[in-house]
């Protein structure tokens, strides 16, 4: 029997909120100015997911990839994150719905983001001030991001609940990883960033085209 679901742990870009136009935005802000090619939003779908410092590395190109270059990158662009992240950024339809159906019955919340933390804590109490995630975590100085299990193990323990009755809920194959190196169940959503394909193809056997198709398998 597959054990109840006590607590969801929900990534935050492509699975609560749509983000990616305002990080293309940025991104290529940057780049113009460094005067390096930019690429198409959809592009962005693809490479987003594992932290900014992986994104630089991949939008540089060869010749400003070197790591003082991809520092200074990242320190531009959280200049222009810091008062452009919410020019074009929404939550998918359905999501607050959903979350306070969650809520209401007595189901642990927390999301857990590849986003510098102090921005994931913004978004998330930007578009969802009502909803009492238990935690709310980004990257921090000292912990490895997903798919390293460490940050999911940790939320897991602070809400009281074993992974085996924890769900994952995400759009990327990362989140897949993530999920089962925490043995927990992992849930992939088909309106974010990657395909079902690329789920399937990192072991993702769950998934759902709405938020309220979720609540059917509650």
């Amino acid at each position: 029997m597959t054990p109840a679901v006590r607590a969801i742990i929900f990534d935050l870009d492509g699975t609560l909120l749509d983000t990616i136009t305002d990080i293309a935005n940025c991104s290529n802000t940057v780049l113009a100015r460094w005067m390096c090619p930019t690429f198409p939003v959809s592009r962005y779908a693809e490479l987003v997911g594992d932290g900014l410092y992986n994104l630089a590395r991949k939008v540089l190109p060869v010749e400003r990839n070197s790591s003082s270059d991809v520092a200074a990158f990242i320190d531009e662009y959280r200049v222009e994150y810091q008062t452009r992240w919410n020019e074009t950024s929404s939550y998918y339809a359905g999501i607050p719905e959903l979350l306070q159906t969650l809520v209401a019955r007595g189901v642990a919340l927390a999301v857990l983001s590849n986003k510098r933390d102090d921005f994931t804590k913004v978004c998330v109490s930007e578009f969802f001030p009502t909803i009492p995630f238990g935690e709310v975590r980004g990257e921090r100085e000292g912990c490895p991001i997903k798919p390293d299990p460490t940050s999911t193990l940790e939320i897991c323990k602070k809400l009281g609940v074993e992974p085996a009755h924890c769900l994952f809920v995400g759009d990327s194959e990362i989140d897949v990883a993530t999920a089962h190196r925490a043995g927990m169940r992992c849930l992939g959503v088909l309106w974010g960033f990657r395909s079902q394909r690329t789920l399937e193809e990192a072991g993702c056997q769950s998934f759902i085209s709405s938020p309220a198709e979720m609540l059917a398998l509650m």
